[in-house]
């Protein structure tokens, strides 16, 4: 989990940080859910699907996002084992 300070402009506006936009697929325009959990103010992307291997594979919003060297070796080594298993 990454942390970041953010600070709230008038009109309580706040920037989210660069890292995040980055991870996230949000532009502007976007709508995000927020939530309370005891003493934090948690926001979510409405749009993006809860499963985290859609996420890590890049079909959220139906948009390839660029995988990681680590990503891309996990998805190879399995496409390896299917091959196997059905050849």
């Amino acid at each position: 989990m990454e942390k970041t300070k953010v600070k709230i402009l008038s009109g309580f506006r706040l920037t989210i940080p660069e890292h995040a936009r980055r991870r996230l697929p949000i532009s502007i325009g976007e709508e995000l859910d927020f939530t309370i959990e005891g003493n934090r103010l948690v926001y979510k992307v409405t749009d993006l699907p809860d499963d985290p291997v859609f996420s890590m594979l890049g079909i959220a919003r139906g948009q390839l996002q660029r995988l990681g060297k680590v990503e891309e070796a996990v998805i190879s080594e399995v496409e390896d084992k299917i091959k196997r298993k059905s050849g």
